[in-house]
């Protein structure tokens, strides 16, 4: 099987840890924890004891948001191609792509590397001459 593209696999990744936070802050409204909230000055022995959840709280909705969000737009570079923050992160481009560019980019690699040892081999030449006439 290849490889999907590594923006695919991301968004993926961020769509469930998103509906995975939004489920926590369903169940957190559900208990009674959401709106952050102080928990008001009761007696000690009170039936429904209250738990404050602070500013703290707000982490829940936010993550599902952010989440949700990265999720989106690492979607749409996939999809439809879009530049994102994230494209750095996390190409769009399949594993036969990424194959090719990296094929690529050895061949330019090794290109240099032989360009490098030509201008070598041509000082070390011009050296030798020099040194041969002062001789």
């Amino acid at each position: 099987m290849p490889m999907q593209a590594p923006a695919r696999i991301a968004s993926r990744v961020l769509l469930g840890l998103g509906l995975a936070l939004l489920l926590a802050t369903a169940f957190s409204l559900q208990d009674g924890r959401l709106p952050p909230a102080e928990c008001p000055d009761e007696d000690e022995f009170a039936a429904d004891p209250c738990i404050a959840s602070g500013v703290s709280g707000w982490l829940l909705p936010g993550g599902a948001f952010a989440c949700l969000l990265l999720a989106g737009m690492l979607h749409l570079q996939y999809t439809r191609g879009v530049r994102t923050p994230l494209s750095g992160l996390f190409p769009s481009k399949d594993e036969e792509q990424l194959r090719e560019l990296l094929f690529t980019d050895e061949v330019d690699a090794s290109d240099e590397d032989r360009l490098g040892d030509a201008w070598a081999d041509l000082e070390r030449g011009l050296l030798e001459q020099r040194v041969g006439e002062d001789e």
